[in-house]
């Protein structure tokens, strides 16, 4: 019996092949950077931080935190860094995969850091209110159009320090710090040093 299929010649064929050969290929969306990644990107990020105060303390300058003893914390799901003291403890209770809340066991002064949604700006808005409306003494205003800074005596009698960061998309992350009045002098320093290193990924 003679063979029914036709006779493609050569070129035809080798096309035909190639053309079979590239199905199933699939070419990358887009980079998106791994959970390492970002934990090299804290990293750096805090490195960065030491290189800076160690290049003011060589201007004549003293630091008064000691950035050795602090850790990285990234959230490579929500997209932010935050430096945290290596002796603070994780609440685990507290603590989702939008944030997590640190204590110092030795003063308890409390890090709570978390990324929000943020629906048409609610969330910003209304944590901007409660610090407005909340103790006399405590005090915040904008930095520039994506940051809220404020700091004072909260309604708890606490010292407390806040920093807000919009995101692109809208979303925002939010970290305070808590303390005993009386621990201000030793601790405000360290509160800010933790508070400038939120960084967004």
């Amino acid at each position: 019996m003679k063979n029914m299929l036709p006779t493609l010649p050569f070129g035809a064929t080798l096309t035909l092949a190639l053309l079979l050969s590239a199905c199933g290929k699939q070419e990358a969306v887009g980079d998106v950077p791994s959970s390492e990644e970002l934990a090299q990107q804290a990293d750096a990020a805090s490195q960065a931080i030491r290189d800076e105060a160690d290049a003011a303390e060589g201007d004549g300058a003293t630091s008064a935190v000691d950035l050795a003893t602090l850790d990285s914390y990234a959230n490579a799901l929500r997209g932010y860094t935050i430096m945290v003291p290596g002796a603070w403890t994780v609440d685990q209770s507290s603590s989702d995969d939008n944030g997590r809340v640190y204590t110092d066991p030795e003063s308890d002064a409390k890090l709570a850091v978390s990324w929000v949604e943020n629906r048409e700006d609610a969330a910003w808005s209304k944590a901007v209110q409660t610090v407005e409306d909340g103790s006399e003494t405590m005090e915040g205003a904008p930095v520039g159009k994506n940051e809220y800074r404020a700091s004072g005596i909260s309604t708890n009698g606490q010292k407390s320090s806040q920093r807000m960061l919009r995101k692109p998309d809208g979303t925002m992350v939010r970290a305070e710090i808590s303390y005993a009045t009386d621990q201000a002098q030793s601790t405000d320093p360290l509160a800010k040093t933790i508070l400038d290193s939120l960084t967004l990924q």
